[in-house]
């Protein structure tokens, strides 16, 4: 138990130790530590990163070509014609003429003049008087009583009697006047109107109709048919044949790359006391 519990002493110092160095790795950068005495303040750093450029070198193919003149046989084609007679049957067309006797029917057409009869109405006017009576007015002034009171106010008048009153009456007179009337009378009259008849007429003509007659004819045809040869002959070939060339192309690429970098701080400025005259009087602390 002894020995465990020494062991156990042991491993707890040496964690002790590497924890405090560790610590003081992180903070100064460097192996030993150096501690920053505590009566100076410590330093701010911030990280930056800066892209540092480096070059690479990489093989890139490219293709050139190159010229190559070489003599190859090329094919030649070569054509002759070789008459030859065949025996061959066509047709030949024979037209003959037949005369044939066709009856045709056509129109033939007929103008008479007929006369025809039609009514008209013919206006006839009239005189005609006619007696009419008109009332025409006659004015007689007759005397009659006059009632007892006023017709406007209702009083009694201070003397009654008769009053001449006039009294328009309507005698009838006769008046001849001429009126006009207007009769429409029928009458017949002839004209002459044309009237068409078309009766058929029977007709006979000749008529040449074609027949035609087809026979067959030997005849011999002479044909010329082409025979093809060959042959080779040298022919010079000019051409270009692509190859690859390998070359070493430089390419420049940016790594990143971080910094601890101790902060510096622009110094304050120190505000100056604007002076003061020696008349003017300095203002109080309560003001």
């Amino acid at each position: 138990m002894r020995v465990r519990a020494i062991r156990m002493v042991m491993v707890l110092m040496v964690l002790t130790v590497c924890a405090e160095a560790a610590s003081a790795c992180h903070t100064c950068r460097k192996n030993p530590c150096v501690l920053v005495p505590a009566s100076s303040p410590a330093p701010t750093y911030q990280c930056v990163t800066e892209m540092v450029p480096y070059t690479v070198y990489k093989q890139r193919k490219r293709i050139e070509y190159q010229t190559v003149t070489e003599t190859i046989m090329a094919r030649v084609a070569e054509t002759t014609y070789v008459e030859r007679q065949r025996t061959v049957c066509k047709p030949v067309w024979d037209t003959t003429y037949v005369q044939r006797v066709v009856s045709t029917c056509k129109p033939v057409s007929e103008t008479t003049m007929v006369t025809q009869q039609y009514s008209v109405c013919r206006p006839v006017t009239t005189t005609r008087q006619i007696t009419e009576y008109c009332m025409q007015p006659t004015t007689t002034y007759v005397a009659m009583a006059v009632a007892p009171k006023c017709g406007h106010c209702g009083k009694p008048k201070p003397a009654c009697g008769c009053q001449l009153v006039a009294q328009t009456t309507y005698t009838p007179v006769p008046m001849v006047r001429d009126v006009l009337e207007t009769q429409y009378i029928r009458e017949l009259q002839t004209r002459q109107v044309p009237v068409t008849t078309t009766h058929l007429v029977r007709d006979t003509k000749v008529v040449n109709v074609p027949v035609r007659h087809c026979r067959m004819v030997t005849e011999v045809v002479t044909v010329r048919v082409p025979v093809t040869t060959f042959h080779c002959e040298p022919k010079t070939v000019t051409r270009k044949i692509p190859y690859p060339v390998c070359e070493t192309v430089a390419e420049t690429c940016y790594r990143a790359v971080k910094h601890m970098v101790p902060v510096v701080y622009a110094p304050t400025p120190v505000p100056q006391a604007a002076p003061v005259a020696s008349d003017q009087v300095a203002p109080s602390k309560q003001g």
